[in-house]
This record gives structure tokens, C-alpha cells and sequence, in this order.
């Protein structure tokens, strides 16, 4: 499934996920706890690398998103209470790599396909720009 999760009623909670919670799904909690503060909102990773990539925190920094207090986190029970607590569990495309395909079962679940920005800077600003319209269509 892919989209900004149309079906049902608006999410009261949204849970970003994806491989490393180094750069997209840190961003889209970033942005989401900016534009959508109504929202309780987290990130987590799979296979968490333990830190942020720094272009991206440059990226919204130069946004003017505040930043502090975001850390890479595990897609755990402790970190983040696991997927089922969730209205919502967006991964950011990272469903056809494996890296999120076991998450367990989830009230609704949507991919937004976006690309991973590990290695290539250059791809950052359209990647949060994209985060920031879907954020906004929650």
C-alpha cells in the first residue's frame, strides 16, 4: 500500500519506520512534530545505526525545524512500544529492501516509497520537501 493513509479516520499516533532511523523516518518525525503537533508521533529504525545523518540534520536545520532531542532508535518495545499501539506505521520505502517487512500486525500500514539518502546528499532537500506534503495530507 502506498499513499498518505486516506483510508479510515485521521491517526491520533504515527509511527515512522525504516531501515537504520538515520535519515528519512527521523526526518518525517521531525517535520510531523512541527506541522502536525497534534499528533503523538515517534521513529524507529530495523536495524538502527545508533546515529542521525548529518546532512539531514543539516537539511531541516536550515528549515528551521528543531532537531534536539533526536536519536536513532530500535523498532522495540522499549524504545517505542512496538507497532501495534499505533494508528498509523509509515515506512519510508523500505518495504521492498526486507528491512521492514516483518513488522508484525498494525492498524494500517503505508509505504511512501521515498529513496534512501545514505550516500548521496544531494538527494536530501527533495526528500524532505516530499516528507513535508505528506505530512501535511495525514
Amino acid at each position: 500500500m502506498s499513499g498518505a493513509g486516506a483510508e479510515g479516520a485521521a491517526p491520533a499516533s504515527v509511527l515512522f519506520v525504516c531501515g537504520h532511523n538515520a535519515g528519512r523516518s527521523i526526518a518525517a518525525e521531525c517535520v510531523t512534530r512541527a506541522l502536525r503537533p497534534e499528533l503523538r508521533v515517534a521513529s524507529c529504525g530495523t536495524y538502527p545505526s545508533g546515529k542521525i545523518n548529518s546532512n539531514v540534520v543539516a537539511e531541516l536545520e536550515r528549515l528551521e525545524y528543531n532537531t534536539e532531542g533526536l536519536f536513532s532508535k530500535a523498532l522495540s518495545h522499549e524504545s517505542v512500544g512496538g507497532v501495534e499501539g499505533w494508528d498509523l506505521v509509515v515506512t519510508m520505502g523500505c518495504m521492498d529492501s526486507g528491512a521492514c517487512a516483518k513488522l508484525g500486525p498494525c492498524k494500517q500500514l503505508v509505504d511512501w516509497g521515498l529513496p534512501d539518502p545514505h550516500g548521496d546528499a544531494s538527494v536530501i532537500p527533495s526528500i524532505v520537501s516530499k516528507i513535508e506534503e505528506l505530512v501535511r495530507a495525514l
